[in-house]
């Protein structure tokens, strides 16, 4: 069991997904009780099951299926608003510091609505090599975002 309110709502939101709304919805209702009532969640909006979209990419090589697994862009830190959490959008990266910054200074809880790019891939440090094959054959299949993914790639090799 989490030690405090705060503890639960941040393993609970490690993964985001539609039923941690519900979890956003209980801290609105309790967070004016609690000591210290800074919750700082991060979302990492992409617009795309991207956990989804790489596990077939890298471990079943299909390309990615875009009318399932692309999402509309959600407004999250006007939703921030609506639950009365601060919002902070960002949409550059210059914006990243001062935003945690902000988000540290707040006397309430904070949703980050960081935009994304989907197409970056979160690859582990050491891909096995069905891992990698299976990952070109995503891309040599057609995957729709093939340019961008490769782009990235290169760069995060060169780094």
């Amino acid at each position: 069991m989490a030690d405090t309110v705060s503890d639960f709502l941040v393993k609970r939101l490690s993964q985001w997904d539609l039923r941690r709304m519900n979890e956003l919805i209980a801290a609105a209702k309790y967070w004016r009780y609690w000591d210290d009532p800074r919750l700082i969640v991060l979302v990492l909006n992409n617009r795309d099951l991207n956990l989804v979209t790489w596990e077939q990419r890298v471990l079943s090589g299909d390309p990615k299926f875009a009318a399932s697994q692309n999402l509309p862009d959600f407004p999250y830190a006007r939703y921030a608003g609506l639950l009365g959490f601060e919002g902070i959008p960002i949409d550059q990266p210059d914006q990243v510091g001062p935003a945690w910054d902000q988000a540290f200074a707040c006397d309430r809880p904070v949703i980050i609505d960081a935009h994304t790019d989907p197409d970056v891939p979160p690859l582990p440090p050491h891909l096995t090599f069905k891992q990698a094959k299976a990952y070109a054959s995503a891309i040599l299949q057609g995957d729709p975002d093939a340019d961008n993914i490769l782009r990235h790639s290169i760069r995060e090799l060169m780094a």
